[in-house]
């Protein structure tokens, strides 16, 4: 079995969402248990209809506190002990979990993962991994907010964490690794960019050199590696452009009797589209270069995008993905930088 600790009350909607997603995981994947963090006896109310099969895999570990989305770092390790967050990070240290899932702050995240977890030889900052849809399938993109101010040795590391996922996860041989920046060509961009560009044609990954925002969405890379303040803009911008051209899709197809019939026709395709670009289906980021897995998953995501989030965390857990990233620090020497 993998053992995954979820912070039931992380996220907007908390136990409304956590529960069914971690009952609907186990359902999907057999190999799976749960143990879920936060307020003991909602949680056994919620239980209490549950067929003894699935049950079985469910384990509650009582919290009594809650981390703010706002919280800031300072009061997250002031405060924070005891909380369902802090709680399914420690059981993750202390071995008792393989992984854990949090919809809860970043920021918090971050400050719980560094502290109670801790990084990898040579990774100075964590950063969050997420994939989009692009033409061949879908882009991984990190960093998606976790760091707002990064060095070029942090977008180097990046690089090589995002490398390091995409292969040993999504099975992509020899992932091709672009850096996000203002043109391809050399000489653009700010110095920060530059110099991470210098130090990345120096490695053995496979470095395409820089791209730019279209690139992300028309499969030219497999990774695309940012700060964390142009990857949380651009993974939210194009969450809510996907909203708004289904919306007006949907709107141009019942104008007419026309359009109506030709919608029915089409219902099949259109289906499978929107099932293949729901931000839900793509929904859980693990904070990448930690010891162990962290799975954040979106603050607002429905009952599937959270089963996503948790399922995401099983793969990661069963890959030890943290192992093979500290192989390639290593592999590449950076394990001392």
């Amino acid at each position: 079995m993998t053992v995954l600790a979820l912070d039931a009350h992380g996220g907007d909607q908390g136990l409304d969402v956590s529960v069914p997603a971690a009952l609907s995981a186990l359902k999907t994947d057999e190999e799976l248990s749960i143990i879920l963090v936060g307020d003991g006896n909602k949680m056994e109310r919620l239980l209490a209809d549950v067929p003894v099969g699935s049950r079985e895999r469910i384990a509650i570990q009582q919290a009594d506190a809650v981390i703010a989305m706002d919280a800031k770092p300072a009061d997250v390790l002031r405060r924070g002990k005891g909380s369902s967050m802090w709680r399914a990070f420690e059981l993750v240290t202390e071995g008792k979990a393989d992984a854990c899932i949090s919809g809860g702050s970043t920021t918090a995240m971050m400050v719980l993962g560094v502290k109670l977890i801790g990084t990898l030889p040579g990774i100075q900052r964590p950063a969050l991994m997420a994939y989009v849809p692009s033409i061949k399938g879908r882009t991984g993109l990190l960093d998606l907010g976790a760091n707002l101010n990064v060095s070029a040795r942090q977008l180097v590391q990046f690089a090589v964490m995002g490398s390091v996922t995409a292969s040993v996860v999504e099975g992509v041989e020899r992932p091709g690794v672009g850096l996000l920046n203002v043109g391809h060509e050399h000489s653009k961009g700010h110095k920060l960019v530059r110099e991470a560009h210098a130090m990345l044609k120096a490695l053995p990954l496979n470095y395409l050199g820089f791209i730019e925002g279209h690139d992300i969405f028309n499969g030219k890379v497999d990774v695309a590696v940012c700060d964390g303040f142009a990857g949380n803009l651009i993974l939210k911008a194009s969450e809510g452009l996907a909203g708004m051209m289904i919306k007006d899709l949907k709107a141009s197809l019942i104008e007419t009797w026309l359009s109506r019939l030709g919608a029915f026709l089409a219902a099949p395709a259109l289906r499978r589209l929107l099932a293949r670009r729901d931000p839900s289906s793509h929904n859980g980021a693990p904070l990448l270069g930690l010891k162990g897995v962290a799975v954040k998953s979106h603050g607002g995501a429905d009952c599937k995008g959270m089963t996503c989030a948790i399922l995401e965390a099983g793969r990661e857990a069963r890959k030890q993905v943290p192992k093979k990233i500290e192989a390639s620090l290593h592999k590449y020497h950076l394990e001392t930088t």
